[in-house]
């Protein structure tokens, strides 16, 4: 089968592609040019763009393999109304990210060396999103002697709740009760701008705020707005512009790191692997 890889995967998952497939590699740039009548399957990951436009380029397109968890970058509708199967593996970067949410906890709760500096234990740590990762985030603060307060927008399982120690809220409520909030849900149409103005003017004085999810579910007018209100900002997720006025003293406790949470070596493997091999099995069956 013919297939384009797009960028960089693990290199577990490339040699398996290259074995099993009839490969060609593209960087970003050449894939912008592209025209084939002949590609049958593309691997790509949250970089690159497959809307429409480039789906136009490729009428034998027959397999997406998404080397990423979010798939906001993918139409799915016309996936769906061209008959493209779209292969993705949710979760597959969960523990990277959570653990990456832990360091910007820790690290903006350590805000000056000199100084007495906040502790979890006794801290009310509130989840916007509570899927694969807000479900490991709260895991790895079991021990930690905070209370975990959670938002999710599906109704989650007795038994999971009670096992993770977690005590499902209104949005509002885990906004409003929060020491520290940290962001986890997908960006889609439902979440674009979900922390707005009138979230924002729910959350506490001198609250500590993460957020490892996307940018876009973010009001970044409104955030700089309310910047100063927070005394800890851990963002892993934002646009040049916020990381540029947030570096000039908008709020003195910030770390920013460039949207490199899923990219633990485990993860990163797993999420470019585990896809490939769905579709491998599947253009064998």
């Amino acid at each position: 089968m013919k297939t384009i890889l797009v960028g960089q995967i693990h290199p577990d998952a490339h040699a398996l592609l290259t074995k099993s497939t009839s490969l060609t590699q593209f960087t970003q740039e050449q894939f912008d040019t592209i025209h084939s009548l002949d590609i049958e399957a593309i691997a790509l990951r949250t970089f690159t763009q497959l809307q429409k436009k480039q789906l136009d380029l490729l009428p034998s397109l027959k397999y997406v393999i998404s080397c990423s968890v979010g798939i906001d970058n993918i139409d799915l509708e016309e996936l769906k109304r061209r008959n493209i199967t779209l292969i993705h593996c949710a979760g597959t970067n969960a523990n990277s990210v959570a653990e990456h949410s832990l360091y910007l906890l820790y690290s903006i709760l350590r805000e000056d060396p000199k100084r007495p500096y906040a502790e979890l234990k006794d801290k009310t740590v509130g989840l916007v999103g509570f899927g694969y990762i807000g479900k490991l985030v709260a895991k790895k603060l079991k021990g930690c002697e905070c209370n975990v307060i959670a938002f999710d927008v599906i109704e989650q399982e007795p038994a999971v709740l009670k096992d993770l120690s977690v005590t499902m809220k209104s949005f509002e409520d885990v906004l409003s009760q929060s020491d520290i909030i940290s962001i986890h849900v997908p960006y889609n149409k439902h979440t674009e701008k979900l922390i707005n103005e009138k979230a924002f003017s729910l959350i506490q004085q001198n609250t500590f705020f993460i957020n490892t999810s996307r940018a876009e579910v973010i009001d970044e007018e409104a955030f700089l707005h309310h910047a100063t209100q927070f005394r800890g900002i851990g963002l892993d997720v934002y646009s040049d512009i916020l990381k540029e006025k947030l570096t000039i003293g908008a709020c003195k406790n910030v770390i920013l790191t460039p949207h490199v949470a899923a990219q633990g070596e485990d993860s990163f493997r797993e999420q470019c692997l585990k896809p490939v091999e769905e579709f491998v099995k599947k253009i064998q069956s």
